[in-house]
């Protein structure tokens, strides 16, 4: 996990890399490839305000968890939670593949 104070350009976004964009000292978005292997960029809403928003909390090693899961409606109907840094995929999930964020 990283952090940024500005959106990341594609090249920011690593396969297994999420970024988290801050402003004002707020957590906004967080930032990260499909890891279906559709190449889609995830933007998730940290602003508890809007809706749909997510939550993302690290562990001590820095490994990111959020909630609620992650479902991508288009491209590779990826469908999964990242706990602790690691993917797990959701039984309905188009996509079935191993790998961390």
């Amino acid at each position: 996990m990283r952090f940024m104070d500005r959106h990341p350009s594609p090249s920011d976004l690593k396969p297994g890399v999420l970024v988290v964009v801050r402003g004002g000292g707020q957590k906004k978005w967080a930032c990260f490839q499909c890891p279906g292997g559709c190449g889609n960029r995830f933007q998730l809403s940290l602003n508890q305000t809007r809706r749909p928003n997510w939550v993302i909390e690290h562990d001590w090693l820095g490994r990111p968890s959020v909630s609620p899961s992650i479902h991508q409606r288009d491209a590779c109907h990826a469908h999964f939670w990242i706990r602790g840094g690691r993917i797990t995929w959701c039984p309905d999930s188009g996509h079935q593949a191993s790998g961390g964020t």
